[in-house]
């Protein structure tokens, strides 16, 4: 009996083992899109020529600018259908109907917002230039689906999407998809507002966001916020709960990205150089970024795409390289509007009651035990003359009767181009900047040089201005009725420069606005320690070379550490059962290496020490809603603890004294210790930065449980952190796991004519099972580099196939 059971087992599990193969076969052979011989594209007027190098990257040659824009949207479609239709559906409020009552907060987040609806209005009011290069892209996209359907990724049907035809209006509502993940003042606000509903607005000022540009030189921190802020210090009790456009997560406002150029005279070749690295969570494969090379007898072009967007937003072309980190212009206002006393189906505007506007909407949700295995859930969105009402809450404040409304300008500011058109063929750096100034919708520092040696740097987008008060704070509505957006900052003059003497220039989500900027433009943007480290290195720097580069994205050095290291070793060097951390951290060096315990020990105090300043003032709830957006808080933090003896390091439960800043990290203390021992046991010797600050990446289909490592994910162990160069940002209620990170990372040396350095964290292609999924991920994480292709000769020499798509 034991011995049948035994053969039945090893039979069982032959049989899986054969199942597993087999899949995997087939998998493997249906899994690939073709990408040698010939294919047909409807549309084109000429053949097109794909080659594609040893990291599956295509390099896409044709006779004019339609057909490139046509062959970059079917080759895109080849290698991320899937993940296009996924955000897609995600712009569209649409991922019920596939995955169920989970994603259903995130279609009404979408619908309220009035994602594809202002997508679609813009479409309409594009000029015809403009709709000609999106439709292009469009018809690519299109003829893949169409007429290659037995080409399709096998993902498609296991996620249970259904690919369709793309139109214009879809590829401009990305554009308005990307303008608001990367501008979403808004949550700031709310979290400005949760402040003033536990401490009164005067109180609430004082832990504000501080903004700090270092280019501006010495200069003392105000003691509270920005002398506009706005806000009435109406107390409204505003709880997440309340809001349809709640989001999953504060943390992903601590997304952002470094970029840089310098001139010929710091740079060994002679010759301009410009480098990026944008922060994404990029943890699902294949990442955000899809490499590409672009060749007509106008366009010479490599870099990296979105999928969904024609050309390129980070690269080079013929005469110009360019990169964008996130800018935060402030695009976004909460207004407190004040309901009809006398019909709360209305509201007062101008003193005067007035209707709502009303969108009625369906969301089709997936639900097995709804007959055809979907049911429908009525939307009723409520517009004022503002925008979108965001508070389900029946009313708001002591009365009951406040309700919020969001303004955006992607819901006003409708152009006839989306300003990307003209990337791909500025001559020079000055005409590049006139491009950038086209972009109204995506907020970004675009930083760029030339082949002449000119290097500079531009905002984008259309930023109010505003009226009065500035857009920090939920504002209560004009009670005239007026209009206190009065007009926006004009393009020439949003923060930029273009060769200044120190032959340097950079963005880290910083403070970019010049001293005495006569316009708000925000007030909530990254601290200052990546940009004061770029600084310091550029500052200095002569003859860099692309190896200094790539060193510089990689630097672990954290500067924020500089602002409390010592304080903390002072506070603790004398107490005998912490005297081992603060030793340890008085030999530091402030650099996040992973193989070291002083990182993990400093981040774990440094996050006690926060906790401790502001929970007992703030209770958990407002705390851990302002610590969990990281650029709501550090630089304000480091005012405080520039002064040990402020009043917020004082813990009002104690009546019998007042405790200062030693006070507070000497608490903190015991309880890092704890948090780290849970996670490493007690040898300190056995401690590792690494260990707790890990990178894991994941397939879109198997994001967690057994099974990732079959479907291509990974998991590193990370230096960095949140302040260095080298990112490595975490959900501060979750640490210390990585969760923002470095999505690409590009050096640019106009000396060099046959390539780019570049890197994706990810790979080309989507489908699992093959090496492109995640083979630049591994090279990223390992701090490697390979080249993409700028010279065609180049191009064909390292062609590993080669394909033609024919009309």
């Amino acid at each position: 009996m034991r011995k049948t059971l035994k053969w039945m087992v090893l039979g069982l599990l032959a049989l899986v083992i054969m199942a597993a193969v087999g899949g995997y076969l087939m998998v493997r052979s249906a899994g690939h899109p073709k990408i040698d011989g010939d294919l047909k594209l409807t549309g084109l007027s000429a053949p097109v020529k794909v080659v594609r190098d040893e990291l599956g990257v295509p390099y896409i040659t044709a006779a004019n600018t339609p057909d490139l824009l046509k062959a970059q949207g079917f080759v895109t479609a080849q290698d991320r259908l899937l993940q296009m239709e996924l955000f897609r559906a995600t712009w569209r409020g649409e991922l019920a109907a596939t995955f169920g009552p989970d994603a259903l907060p995130s279609d009404i987040r979408m619908r309220v917002l009035g994602m594809r609806r202002n997508g679609d209005r813009h479409a309409l009011k594009l000029d015809a230039a403009s709709r000609a290069y999106l439709q292009s892209y469009a018809d690519g996209v299109n003829a893949y689906v169409k007429d290659h359907p037995g080409d399709h990724p096998i993902e498609l049907k296991a996620a249970g999407l259904k690919p369709s035809a793309w139109s214009v209006a879809d590829l401009v509502t990305l554009v308005h998809f990307i303008h608001y993940t990367h501008s979403t003042n808004f949550k700031a606000e709310i979290v400005g507002q949760k402040l003033i509903d536990k401490l009164g607005l005067a109180q609430a000022r004082e832990i504000m966001p501080l903004t700090v540009n270092p280019d501006w030189g010495a200069r003392p921190a105000p003691a509270g916020a920005t002398a506009k802020a706005g806000g009435d210090g109406l107390r409204l009790g505003v709880d997440w709960a309340h809001l349809s456009v709640a989001p999953e997560t504060l943390n992903h406002q601590g997304l952002g990205s470094n970029n840089w150029a310098i001139g010929p005279s710091r740079s060994a070749s002679g010759k301009a150089m410009v480098v990026n690295d944008p922060h994404l969570d990029s943890r699902i494969l294949p990442g955000y970024w899809y490499p590409v090379g672009l060749f007509t007898p106008e366009i010479q072009a490599i870099g990296a795409a979105l999928p969904g967007m024609p050309g390129i937003l980070v690269g080079r072309t013929k005469h110009v390289a360019f990169g964008v980190t996130n800018a935060y212009g402030d695009v976004q206002d909460v207004y407190i509007e004040t309901l009809d006393p006398n019909d709360k189906s209305r509201y007062l505007h101008g003193g005067k009651s007035t209707a709502f506007t009303v969108v009625e909407e369906t969301i089709r949700i997936k639900d097995k035990a709804a007959p055809g295995g979907l049911r429908e859930q009525p939307l009723r969105i409520r517009y004022t003359v503002h925008g979108p009402v965001i508070s389900d809450h029946p009313g708001l404040g002591t009365g009951g009767d406040k309700i919020l409304a969001l303004r955006s300008t992607d819901a006003e500011v409708l152009a006839p181009v989306l300003g990307i058109e003209g990337l791909l063929t500025a001559p020079d750096a000055a005409a590049f900047d006139r491009e950038v100034q086209k972009i109204d919708l995506m907020m970004f520092n675009f930083v760029f040089g030339d082949d002449k040696g000119s290097i500079g740097h531009r905002a984008s987008g259309a930023v109010p201005v505003r009226a009065g008060a500035d857009g920090s704070l939920p504002r209560v509505a004009p009670a005239d009725g007026s209009d206190d957006w009065t007009g926006y900052i004009p393009k020439d003059r949003m923060p930029g420069m273009i060769d200044p003497p120190r032959a340097w220039v950079g963005t880290a989500n910083n403070d970019t606005t010049p001293e005495g900027y006569p316009w708000y433009y925000t007030n909530y943007v990254a601290p200052d320690y990546r940009y004061r480290r770029i600084g310091q290195v550029l500052g200095s720097a002569k003859q860099m070379t692309v190896d200094d580069q790539w060193k510089l994205m990689m630097d672990d050095r954290n500067l924020q550490s500089d602002r409390l290291r010592t304080t903390i070793v002072a506070a603790l060097k004398d107490d005998p059962a912490q005297r081992d951390l603060a030793a340890l951290l008085e030999k530091w060096d402030g650099v996040d290496r992973a193989d070291q315990a002083a990182p993990l020990v400093y981040q774990a105090i440094y996050r006690e020490i926060a906790l401790g300043t502001f929970t007992n003032k703030l209770g958990e709830d407002a705390a851990k809603d302002m610590l969990s957006t990281w650029y709501f808080w550090q630089q304000r933090f480091d005012a405080l603890v520039a002064t040990p003896d402020s009043p917020w390091f004082d813990n009002p439960e104690t009546k019998d004294k007042r405790e200062n800043l030693a006070d507070v990290i000497r608490a903190a203390a015991p309880r890092a210790r704890a948090s780290i021992e849970a996670l490493q046991g007690k040898d300190l010797a056995a401690w590792a930065w690494g260990k707790a600050h890990t990178l894991s990446f994941v397939s879109p289909l198997r994001r967690s449980g057994a099974g990732q490592e079959l479907a291509g994910g990974f998991t590193v162990q990370r230096p960095g952190s949140g302040e260095t160069l080298n990112r490595g940002v975490y959900d501060f209620q979750k640490p210390f796991a990585v969760n923002f990170f470095p999505s690409m990372r590009v050096v640019v040396d106009f000396a060099d004519a046959d390539k780019i350095n570049a890197v994706v964290a990810g790979g080309v292609s989507e489908r699992h099972f093959q090496p492109h999924q995640n083979d630049q991920a591994r090279i990223l994480v390992a701090g490697e580099r390979r080249s993409w292709w700028f010279n065609p000769k180049q191009v064909e020499a390292h062609a590993n196939s080669r394909a033609t798509l024919l009309p």
